[in-house]
This record gives C-alpha cells, sequence and structure tokens, in this order.
C-alpha cells in the first residue's frame, strides 16, 4: 500500500495497522503512543493501543495511556465518556477499585448507553466481592447495554459471574440460553470467549450444562488455527476438550505445535512459555489427569497474566487449578490454594471450600503420620 502521500499521523497508523497485521504487537503500541504524544485526542489510537495492551496484559499501561490523554479532552466533548470508561477499567485492573468506580459512574452520568463504562463498574464490583450489588446493578442497566454490539454479551458475561458465585446456577443458563447461546452464529471471538469460559466454571462447581457445549466448540474448531492470542487459545481448548468429537483437541494440539515452529511474534513467544503449560493442564484436567493438570498449571500461573485478558477472566486458571488440586487428592496443596483465595475473596463460597479443604488436609497428614 502506497503511503506517500499521507500525514506523519496517518504513516503511523499504518506502520501501527501492519505490526499489529504480522504479530509484532508491542511494535504497534510505540506508533499509536507517538501519535496520542501529538494528538492525545486521536479516539481510533486510543481505542487500539487500550486493546493491545489488554492483549498484552499490561494493566499499568491500560490505565496510564488513559491518564495521558485525559487532559486534553473537552469535558463536554461526546466521546468523553468513552475515555473516562477505559481510564475505569484501568484503575480497576491496577487495584485502584475506589476511583475506578467513581470515573465508571462519572462516564455513565454522561452517556448510560456506554456499555464499556458500565462493564468497568461490573469489573470493581466482581474484585471487590459485590455481588448481589453487580446483579442488581447489570439488571438496572440491561437496557442500556444489551444492545450494545459486542459488549452485550461480556457485561452479560459479568451478570452470570455474580450468579454463579451466588449458587444461582439455574438463572445463570437460563440467561445463558436467552441471550449468550443464540450470539454463537454471530461468530464474535469474545462471544466465543465468554460461553466457554461460563460453561467451564459452572462444571468446575459441580453443574451439569448438558450439551450446550456442542454449538461452543463448533464455533471454536472453524478457528483452531488463528492463534491470534493466547487467551483466545485457552478457551479454545476449553472447548475441545468438551467436544463431542474427541479428536478436536488433538486438533488443537497439532496446531498449537505447527503454530510454535513456525510462528512468530509477541504471541507465538507467550504461547511457548505460557499459553502451552496452561492449555496442557486444560486438556489433562478434561481428561481425568488432574496431578498432570496441577504440574502443567501451578509453575505458570503467576505468568498468566502475560496471555492477556482481565483480572476476573484469567481467574478462571485459579479455578481450574484449584479444582484440580481437590480431585488430585493434594489437599494440603488446595487448602494454601483457597486459603489465599480467601484472603482476598472471603466469599461465603470461598470460605465453605476452605472449611472443606481444612478438613480432607487434616485427615491426609492423619494419615500420613500414621504410614
Amino acid at each position: 500500500m502506497a503511503s506517500g502521500g499521507g500525514s506523519d499521523r496517518e504513516r503511523r497508523h499504518l506502520a501501527a495497522a501492519k505490526a499489529w497485521a504480522e504479530g509484532r504487537t508491542s511494535e504497534a503500541t510505540v506508533e499509536w503512543e507517538a501519535i496520542l504524544v501529538d494528538h492525545p485526542t486521536d479516539a481510533l489510537a486510543l481505542r487500539l493501543v487500550e486493546d493491545a495492551y489488554y492483549f498484552l496484559g499490561q494493566s499499568l499501561a491500560i490505565r496510564d495511556c488513559a491518564a495521558r490523554v485525559l487532559p486534553a479532552w473537552d469535558r463536554d466533548n461526546p466521546l468523553m465518556s468513552f475515555v473516562l470508561g477505559l481510564y475505569a477499567f484501568g484503575l480497576e485492573e491496577t487495584g485502584d477499585l475506589k476511583r475506578a468506580e467513581d470515573v465508571g459512574r462519572d462516564a455513565l452520568e454522561r452517556n448510560p448507553r456506554d456499555a464499556w463504562a458500565t462493564h468497568a463498574v461490573a469489573h470493581v464490583m466482581e474484585m471487590a466481592n459485590r455481588q448481589e450489588e453487580g446483579v442488581a446493578f447489570l439488571n438496572s442497566t440491561r437496557a442500556y447495554w444489551e444492545r450494545a454490539h459486542f459488549m452485550a454479551g461480556n457485561n452479560g458475561w459479568h451478570l452470570a459471574l455474580f450468579l454463579v458465585e451466588q449458587g444461582r446456577f439455574d438463572e445463570a443458563l437460563a440467561d445463558y440460553d436467552r441471550f449468550s447461546a443464540p450470539k454463537l452464529v454471530d461468530d464474535a471471538t469474545l462471544d466465543r470467549v465468554d460461553a466457554a469460559a461460563l460453561l467451564w466454571r459452572l462444571e468446575l462447581m459441580g453443574v451439569d450444562v448438558g450439551d450446550r457445549w456442542s454449538a461452543v466448540a463448533r464455533q471454536w474448531m472453524a478457528h483452531v488455527d488463528d492463534h491470534v492470542l493466547a487467551f483466545n487459545d485457552l478457551h479454545c481448548a476449553f472447548a475441545a476438550a468438551r467436544s463431542n468429537d474427541r479428536g478436536d483437541a488433538q486438533r488443537l494440539s497439532r496446531s498449537l505445535d505447527d503454530y510454535e515452529r513456525l510462528g512468530a511474534g509477541d504471541n507465538r513467544r507467550v504461547t511457548a512459555e505460557v499459553g502451552r503449560r496452561l492449555i496442557e493442564g486444560v486438556l489433562a484436567f478434561a481428561g481425568g489427569d488432574y496431578a498432570r493438570a496441577v504440574e502443567a498449571i501451578l509453575p505458570v500461573r503467576y505468568e498468566a497474566i502475560r496471555i492477556g485478558g482481565s483480572h476476573a477472566q484469567r481467574d478462571v486458571v485459579n479455578q481450574t487449578l484449584i479444582a484440580a488440586a481437590e480431585r488430585s487428592g493434594q489437599w494440603r496443596l488446595a487448602r494454601a490454594l483457597i486459603a489465599e483465595r480467601a484472603a482476598v475473596r472471603p466469599t461465603p463460597r470461598t470460605m465453605a471450600a476452605l472449611e472443606r479443604a481444612q478438613g480432607r488436609a487434616a485427615v491426609t497428614q492423619l494419615h500420613d503420620r500414621s504410614v
């Protein structure tokens, strides 16, 4: 594509797009950030660089990128809620929950239909363990966000998380059937991610999800060779592992082998160093080899941020690890992992799990001493 006649900003956008298309995500961020230094109200550059940092798991950059441009935006600009919503999400991902909620609600006062700002506030409530409040908030604002293109499904997913933590599984599944399942045919990546993540979490809690996996697996396996993001491939693994076609998991593994051997770019490196271990753990878990799942996931769980996504989304990694420790009879490890979780998420469900793990670990310890 010729770019000799374009402005410096247009040439930088083109360079960023090329870098992105070739998997050089970090290089793309450099170009978008350079645009924003000179043109801080370039909404396209801001949106794209925020997405890139999200894909790279760089929470501080998500926050700081929005903070750097915020003073340049006129408070009366109709897109101001958009910028505030981005900033609110960055604040939440870096643990500043109070400011995140204040900024997110400021955005919603300006534009109640801003689904990204709604999403930021929902994240705050998720991280603060405010499940009942989260259900009320998302239900009361549903008329605003349920038609919001790709964010509608994700906000619905957040509602499901609140319901699941409260043990309201039937409601979560009813919402899935009404809102999430029909959207699968649109083949949007985030909808596939949300569907796979929700069904996997429900099964970790012992819920029978019936034949719902078949449609999810069908949509994911059409993208088995994409390898755009290790985060996406992890969710493809959930679906492949639960597919009625036992060959789907093998197809994914073979495709990842080829990608590691022939691929290039930031995501290829993350896949080889982190993503592949997580995926191996998921496939082992689905196959009933829970000890192998622990062996695969435990050493890289603190590296999981590198696959991208949010704290709420990546929590499925720790949930899978805890379930694998329990099901493999490693109750002292399970006790330790749940105690860690209870320190930041002391929900009734977590505290009940901790009590159970403490009891089982004590029995195991007594048995070991008697042998």
